[in-house]
């Protein structure tokens, strides 16, 4: 078609287009058009990492607490002189910058991070260092509070006042503190770096005093987060702190939503209500495993479940009677059914991944006909439901709670509250009640009241049968697990007292070794003591250890850089959140 066509099939089209639009119903004229702006771009609101756990925190004073859903908060919050290197137990600088010793290790010289402030605005400085440690170590400190208990430095450092392997903290300058200890302790940096010995502001336990810790105070550190509002039995906020040292955290606020419930807290991850939780049921860790929108990360198994004996049980003193309950109980069965590939049988207080543990231990069988053997020579064929205290059970205050004498029906105490060792305590205490059933025990489960009254029972000896617990390694140094539950002599001929926080078991033979061990800087001398400790403690069966647990944790695809420490305080100043 040539140009002249093209020009009258166009002016035909035009006349056409113009005969249809005076037919047409009149419009507007088209309103003018804006100018293009610039795009608007709406800010967003803070980045919120939302951990589901199955229990609240019993208090956020670091020193005076033992359990680990206190220790996941008040890890972001305060920090220790040392630290772990991320996924794994070496001791490396924190709030120190290195700590050096003399040539026997009874003095270590510690230099201060310079320019570091509280929450409070208040410096972080040798002064700071030595309230801490005054204020741990002394009972008639003005701020070693009667009410409250500071098991760990106790423990760890082998007594108060002048047990204490500590005999003083000196100040060089004011980033400068000096250590003085009166025999050399092979774990110092491993037990400086654990999070109960994380530094408070002075200022802010002179301004609370015994409510420093509480939901009405908070605590106040140096660490990567601020603590913001504790709602009891419902969430804990803390929020990032723009002038942490080591650099701001990739999230602007952490929450830590209480979900007693182990479903509904799964539910919760898979809604997007939370972007992780710890101690999970195995159908929910396989169902997240095959869950595109979900991951699962092992925590390496520093802990171990077991199941302790109150020694003021007169039925507890016969050995026969414990190694009745070690056969009765089919470990292997609750690994299978509710730790899942995770888990793995105790045969050792110490986990694998802990130097000291000792292979060679025979582990107890799965026998329950040798348990009823057992009860039948320890004076029992018709089996035991009834058991008799032996010696008077005390509260802390002195008062007498189960008296000697008093029969009482034999009792398993489970756990209130979801743990990494025990994900689901009350059906595995179901399942072990049948177990001992089967073997001759007639057990009576009990719910002894919430976590941080369950923990206060245990640390006063009032758990008057078998109790579930566990253990979470803090240090990665046997001395961690062992010392703390069996040892904690002062000095070598001291005698081994019966202890409530033990469920009353002394054995001497096994502190003397462990003290000895502690001061003994040759790694392998200790780790042969340790191996010996094993034995000891399994052929008295001091308790049923049950299992380890490498701990699954679950998360939502958009979180990242979340690293699962060993000893079970993660740090999250690195974690990320993708929209």
């Amino acid at each position: 078609m040539n140009r002249k066509s093209l020009y009258i099939l166009g002016t035909l089209v035009m006349l056409f287009s113009m005969i249809l639009a005076a037919c047409a119903t009149p419009t507007q004229a088209p309103a003018p058009q804006e100018e293009p702006t610039e795009e608007v771009v709406e800010e967003t609101g803070p980045t919120t990492f939302i951990f589901g756990r199955g229990a609240d925190s019993v208090q956020l004073d670091p020193a005076i607490v033992t359990d680990g859903d206190s220790f996941r908060v008040t890890g972001q919050c305060l920090e220790p002189l040392y630290q772990y290197e991320p996924g794994s137990t070496k001791p490396i600088p924190a709030l120190a910058t290195g700590c050096t010793a003399n040539e026997n290790s009874t003095e270590w010289t510690c230099e201060l991070r310079e320019g570091v402030k509280f929450h409070d605005g208040t410096d972080f400085n040798a002064d700071a260092v030595i309230f801490n440690f005054e204020r741990w170590r002394f009972t008639d400190n003005p701020y070693h509070f009667a009410s409250q208990v500071f098991e760990y430095y106790e423990y760890m450092f082998f007594g108060f006042d002048d047990d204490s392997v500590i005999t003083s903290v000196e100040k060089v300058d004011d980033h400068t503190v000096k250590f003085v200890l009166g025999a050399p302790l092979a774990p110092f940096l491993a037990n400086l770096a654990m999070d109960m010995f994380a530094i408070s502001s002075p200022a802010a336990i002179e301004k609370h005093g015994e409510n420093y810790g509480t939901p009405a105070a908070g605590c106040v550190g140096t660490g990567p987060f601020k603590f913001v509002e504790w709602s009891e039995g419902d969430h804990i906020t803390v929020a990032a702190n723009d002038d942490y040292w080591g650099g701001r955290p990739k999230i602007d606020e952490i929450i830590w939503r209480v979900i007693p419930d182990d479903s509904a807290r799964f539910l919760a991850l898979k809604a997007g209500d939370i972007h992780g939780l710890e101690q999970a049921v195995a159908e929910d860790i396989v169902s997240a495993e095959s869950d595109p929108t979900l991951y699962v990360e092992a925590r390496p198994a520093l802990n171990t479940a077991y199941l302790a004996f109150n020694y003021r049980i007169e039925e507890f003193n016969d050995v026969r009677v414990r190694q009745a309950v070690a056969h009765a109980i089919n470990r292997q069965g609750l690994v299978e059914n509710f730790y899942g590939e995770y888990g793995e049988v105790a045969t050792n207080f110490l986990p694998p991944l802990v130097w000291g543990h000792n292979d060679a231990v025979e582990d107890w069988a799965y026998d329950p006909e040798l348990s009823k053997s057992l009860l039948a020579e320890a004076g029992f064929p018709d089996g035991l439901s009834e058991v008799t205290v032996s010696e008077d059970i005390p509260d802390a205050e002195g008062n007498v709670v189960y008296a000697a004498g008093e029969k009482m029906p034999l009792k398993l105490y489970y756990m209130p509250a979801t743990r990494f060792y025990y994900p689901s305590p009350k059906e595995i205490s179901e399942a072990m009640a049948a177990d001992l059933a089967n073997a001759g025990f007639n057990v009576t489960l009990e719910l002894a009241g919430d976590w941080a009254t369950y923990l206060g029972l245990r640390r006063d000896g009032l758990l008057a049968g078998l109790y579930m617990l566990g253990w979470g390694g803090d240090n990665g140094d046997p001395d961690n697990f062992h010392n703390y539950f069996f040892g904690g002599l002062s000095t070598p001929d001291q005698v081994k007292e019966p202890d409530g926080r033990e469920g009353w078991y002394a054995n001497q033979e096994v502190a003397e070794l462990l003290y000895q061990a502690a001061i003994n800087p040759d790694q392998a001398e200790r780790e042969a003591i340790y191996k010996q400790v094993e034995v000891l403690l399994h052929d008295d069966v001091a308790r049923l250890w049950v299992a380890h647990n490498n701990t699954p944790l679950l998360f939502s695809e958009k979180v990242s850089g979340y690293v699962a420490q060993p000893v079970g305080a993660d740090y999250y100043e690195g974690v990320e959140l993708a929209p």
